[in-house]
């Protein structure tokens, strides 16, 4: 893609995020509207589907013959979600949203849950952002073109001037390349079908790291990686919308995002780790996927 095709594309999902994110803020702390969907680790609430809202009208204002694969407009539950995948996963244009990723803290009152668009084509994501609405961070990258870290000053002030000049500075994945000087992310595993039999596994690999970290929000986490705060990130059983825009920001950095099996990332993917070095994750996927 051309440099001014990125204008464009990042100019909508700035704006688009920066919608969802002010109105997060607005609603934080708030009486909220919670609902159960597939399990009871599994909710939504009324900012999650009101921050998708606001997304949606955002980029169909800009691009409206563009298609929304959105979390809060598939059904709930595993087989759902990859049959909304697969409908859309050849369109020209598609944009994978998640207006809010991390509600059950957000549910919780604890600030770490953020909005994360990414735009594909054909089945490859070009374009990704996550935004931290809390501390006013944006992470975000451009196949080809390197992923970045701004302050949301930074960003507003783009947005008043659109330009090939992007905002903030160029992130890398941290280079750590062994288990035990890692600190690890994940997600607890609590979609997946051998949920007792995969926590032994990660109990095993956990005791070989340097530290653990579990924040409740796998685009936040993948985040990091790219910014080099963690240095190694897992997690299964993960939708498209949680992991799209992640991935092309720890691909961009430098870094490494594949299956467990230890396949190349692509929006199929549900089973995930990423960090600085392909063979350790390698390594590790057989680990923890092993039957």
């Amino acid at each position: 893609m051309v440099e001014a095709s990125y204008v464009l594309l990042a100019s909508a999902a700035f704006r688009a995020a920066r919608a969802a994110g002010d109105h997060m803020i607005k609603r934080y702390r708030t009486e909220l509207v919670v609902e159960t969907k597939s399990s009871l680790a599994d909710v939504v609430t009324d900012v999650d589907r009101a921050c998708e809202e606001a997304i949606r009208r955002t980029l169909s204002d800009a691009f409206p013959h563009h298609r929304v694969l959105g979390e809060e407009g598939v059904r709930p539950g595993r087989e759902a979600a990859v049959e909304a995948l697969a409908n859309c996963l050849d369109c020209t244009d598609l944009w994978i949203v998640d207006p809010l990723d991390g509600t059950t803290n957000f549910v919780h009152q604890l600030p770490l849950s953020v909005v994360s668009i990414a735009y594909a084509s054909g089945g490859e994501v070009n374009f990704g952002v996550v935004l931290d609405p809390y501390r006013g961070e944006w992470f975000y990258a451009l196949r080809g073109q390197g992923a970045y870290a701004a302050g949301d000053h930074d960003v507003r002030a783009w947005l008043a001037a659109p330009s090939e000049d992007w905002p903030g500075k160029r992130m890398r994945v941290s280079g750590v390349c062994e288990l035990r000087r890692a600190v690890m992310a994940t997600g607890l595993p609590v979609r997946h079908r051998d949920r007792k039999r995969v926590m032994q596994r990660a109990t095993d690999v956990i005791a070989e790291v340097k530290s653990l970290r579990t924040l409740g929000a796998a685009a936040l986490h993948l985040a990091y990686v790219a910014a080099g705060r963690i240095d190694v990130f897992w997690e299964f059983d993960l939708n498209a919308w949680d992991i799209a825009a992640g991935a092309l920001l720890v691909q961009e950095a430098g870094g490494v995002i594949q299956s467990m099996q230890g396949e190349p990332y692509s929006l199929r993917v549900r089973d995930v780790c990423a960090g600085s070095d392909g063979e350790m994750l390698r390594a590790l996927g057989a680990r923890l996927a092993a039957e």
